[in-house]
């Protein structure tokens, strides 16, 4: 991230597998985002180069916090820092985290993405966001009973307009998802792991321990774009979330032509979140492929079948981790690009209301 440091520990641990876990965008005060995924069962963070996340922040304290799992939960407590942790805006000393939660230590934010956990109970995506359009709902669905035929149409065009722009509101908040970031660490993981089993081929076939290596490697890299899969399935629940939101808000618009405007900015939401979906799907791919290819250096390695030798030259079949990161990286900021352009057009309708602040 530029002044942030990158986790000390590079396997992630099996407790970790198991229920809940958590990932973790940094935001240093240089205002560069990071993402951390959370590998051990405690994870530090500070300003010493020893914490697993440490930050180049003055205000924060050399061992500042420490984020675990516990029976299931993960927790976040103050080290007994300087300043102090905050959490959505309120100083904790020992709480659990949710996800969605947003940390504050001195000047760096650290957003709490919980693989497999919940929501805090009174928060959403952005808490008063939600509530201005649950209460726009509301408001609109109480006036029109009891309004009826009294309503005028410009107090009805009036009342679209507010809902015009808490739709715009809501759908930018969902443009701050960054799926393809949960998985950049891990690609330098697979990087690292594949250099050391080099390129297989039975012109130099290994033997013995070496051929064993070579095939539990290929195993554990399967795997390991399994747990990639599982990780960013996180942001597919959010978008379905974020959608289902966004949908119960444009339904209150009377106006025809501003509920068609308002379809097609939701068609254009809906794609950038199956860019999510797809990205799930090619680390599943992914992981076959590399367990297919396994199976096949198995045969040839250490059951003596050499007529899989013309396979094992072609390596593994479909994308690589580097392509699939690539292709994540491309489609999403495509489909993000498009839904901006759809939301100033919005954005004009409404008077500029739901712009984002400078």
């Amino acid at each position: 991230m530029g002044e942030e440091g990158t986790p000390k520990t590079e396997m992630i641990n099996p407790a970790l597998l198991d229920g809940v876990s958590a990932n973790f965008i940094v935001k240093g005060p240089n205002g560069v985002e990071k993402a951390f995924p959370m590998r051990s069962i405690s994870v530090t963070i500070g300003r010493s180069d020893q914490c697993d996340i440490a930050v180049k922040d003055s205000s924060m304290s050399g061992r500042h916090a420490e984020i675990s799992k516990i029976n299931g939960e993960i927790r976040v407590k103050d080290m007994g820092s300087a300043n102090g942790i905050w959490l959505n805006g309120e100083r904790v000393d020992d709480v659990e985290l949710f996800d969605g939660d947003v940390l504050r230590c001195g000047q760096t934010s650290i957003r709490v993405d919980v693989v497999g956990g919940r929501k805090r109970p009174d928060a959403g995506m952005s808490t008063k966001l939600l509530a201005g359009i649950v209460g726009l709902v509301v408001l609109l669905t109480v006036g029109g009973i009891f309004g009826g035929l009294m309503l005028k149409k410009r107090a009805q065009h009036k009342r679209d307009l507010a809902t015009l722009s808490a739709f715009v509101a809501a759908a930018r908040e969902g443009q701050k998802s960054r799926p393809c970031a949960a998985a950049v660490d891990k690609v330098g993981d697979v990087a690292r792991t594949l250099n050391t089993l080099g390129k297989p081929s039975c012109a130099s076939a290994p033997k013995g321990d070496e051929a064993r290596r070579v095939v539990a490697g290929y195993r554990e890299l399967a795997r390991t774009y399994d747990r990639i899969a599982v990780s960013i399935s996180q942001f597919a629940a959010q978008s379905s979330a974020s959608a289902a939101a966004l949908t119960g808000s444009a339904e209150q618009i009377a106006d025809a032509d501003l509920r068609s405007q308002v379809a097609e900015a939701q068609d254009m939401v809906e794609q950038r979140s199956q860019v999510t979906t797809a990205f799930i799907a090619d680390w599943k791919k992914a992981s076959q492929a590399t367990n297919a290819y396994a199976n096949q250096l198995d045969q040839a390695f250490l059951a003596g079948n050499k007529a899989v030798c013309g396979e094992i030259e072609k390596g593994v079949a479909g994308k690589t981790a580097p392509e699939v990161l690539f292709a994540c990286n491309k489609n999403f900021d495509r489909a993000k690009n498009a839904v901006e352009e759809k939301l100033k057009e919005l954005d004009d309708v409404a008077g500029g209301e739901g712009a984002p602040s400078e």
